[in-house]
């Protein structure tokens, strides 16, 4: 008999509600309690708020509790749609890297014929064949890219 025995839950552990056969009212300012059973519901559906409220980790106390709550679930309900197509992977960090890399494999005189070379030679090497589509241009995307980058550069020494 280790066990403690719980009085409030049945054999498979679920809760057990009693509620008293007499109602129960009291007189106060000319109201009437209502009877236990209505009692006991509205304090189930009260814990009921609250533990919903804890999954949302809002503060029951809380001023905008109501407010923060319905966002909440209106948030589950109507998400916000998603972007369309590919993620986005390019940073602008990436892309002046991409700029310092094309600089360096240049060559020398012949400049847009060497963007094109430098961007294919790159477009067949990590990680730049990562961030490109499979079905895509690799090298033409690659040197759409570096075009970006050297706007970002022009529009950031202006």
């Amino acid at each position: 008999m280790n066990e403690l025995i719980d009085k409030n839950k049945d054999e498979n552990g679920k809760i057990i509600f009693r509620f008293s056969r007499e109602p129960i009212t009291k007189k106060e300012k000319d109201l009437f309690e209502p009877n236990s059973e209505s009692y006991a519901m509205k304090e189930l559906e009260n814990l009921k708020i609250r533990a919903l409220a804890r999954l949302f980790e809002i503060e029951y106390d809380d001023p905008n509790f109501w407010r923060s709550l319905a966002m909440k679930l209106a948030q589950l309900r109507y998400p916000e749609s998603k972007r369309l197509g590919r993620k986005l992977k390019w940073t602008n960090e990436l892309r002046l890297l991409l700029y310092q890399e094309v600089e360096r494999n240049l060559v020398k005189g012949e400049r847009t014929k060497g963007i094109s070379k430098a961007c294919n030679d790159l477009s067949k090497k990590e990680p730049w064949k990562n961030l490109l589509a499979e079905d895509a241009d690799k090298s033409k995307a690659l040197r759409a890219q570096y075009y970006v980058a050297l706007k970002v550069i022009n529009d950031a020494s202006s």
